[in-house]
């Protein structure tokens, strides 16, 4: 009897993914942003599929940075996923903000907002909002977009961010969500390469992601490739004078010695503050009232 069981869940299973799969709308475009530039026609193509609320997604982010800056378009593409997930309270709005600033942007923005999400998300996880309802949490997603793109003006967002759907944006934060399940993915991060399920840490180095797409480079490679490894920044410390910027210290990281991370910059600093690389290789302490802004710094949100 047990047998039979097990045949009927599996095309139980198998139906109700049909039928996910069916009722799906064929996107207008491949869901999914590039991370730097890599190509259509690369040799390895990487997916990860992420949701910008989720701390997982957010520490592996540096790993795939690192990854695509290493290699030339034509030999590896990185795409990012959104995959809201539902115990992120905030996630679907987040992932609505990020189309809403592409689609009036251009795709090329969605990095930058990214970055942005991921420097401030503890602003946005369910202990720090569970005082604010959606139509503020929405005021402050709003907010940072502005400081952020200070060309987004509030006629552009508000036909978008609506409260209630009906919109493109929401649209596709549905079709990047459905996509994603019919690839069989159940959490943040994960990965297919070249098309197959692959299974990697969020705490995956530089290093690890390296040991296993460099070969897979080099096989499409016809002739040896002999060119000279960049080397990696193994050894980091925090060094040299902080300086003011405008009104707090500018922490610089030089390479040589020891080990260290941002968060080590604001050790010494008043309780709640973050640390803030606005951008590579300095960082400041933001105060809790204050986002963290790439090529900007701490700014104050209103």
């Amino acid at each position: 009897m047990a047998p039979l069981t097990l045949i009927v869940h599996v095309l139980l299973v198998s139906a109700a993914l049909s039928s996910l799969t069916s009722a799906q709308r064929i996107p207008r475009r491949p869901p999914g942003f590039t991370l730097g530039s890599g190509s259509a026609d690369a040799g390895v193509q990487l997916e990860s599929y992420i949701d910008l609320l989720c701390p997982d997604s957010k520490s592996a982010y540096p790993g795939l940075k690192k990854l695509a800056e290493r290699y030339e378009p034509k030999d590896l593409r990185i795409r990012l996923v959104l995959f809201p997930l539902p115990y992120h309270q905030h996630a679907f709005m987040t992932a609505e903000a990020a189309f809403t600033i592409t689609s009036t942007l251009g795709h090329r923005s969605f990095i930058d907002w990214l970055e942005t999400v991921y420097a401030n998300q503890e602003m946005f996880s369910n202990k720090a909002t569970k005082d604010l309802s959606p139509v503020q949490v929405t005021a402050k997603l709003k907010s940072l977009a502005q400081k952020t793109f200070p060309s987004l003006t509030d006629e552009q967002w508000d036909r978008q961010m609506t409260g209630y759907g009906g919109t493109d944006v929401d649209d596709h934060a549905r079709e990047s969500w459905k996509y994603t399940c019919s690839r069989g993915v159940s959490g943040t991060p994960m990965y297919t390469l070249n098309g197959v399920p692959f299974g990697a840490d969020a705490d995956w180095s530089f290093e690890q992601w390296f040991d296993v797409v460099d070969p897979l480079v080099k096989a499409n490679q016809p002739v040896p490739d002999l060119q000279v490894e960049t080397e990696a920044w193994k050894n980091v410390h925090l060094s040299g004078v902080p300086r003011a910027y405008p009104d707090r210290d500018v922490t610089y990281f030089v390479q040589t010695g020891k080990w260290a991370t941002t968060a080590q910059v604001c050790e010494e600093t008043a309780e709640g503050a973050r640390a803030c690389e606005y951008v590579a290789g300095r960082a400041m302490c933001c105060q809790v009232n204050e986002a963290c802004i790439p090529r900007t710094g701490c700014v104050q949100l209103r």
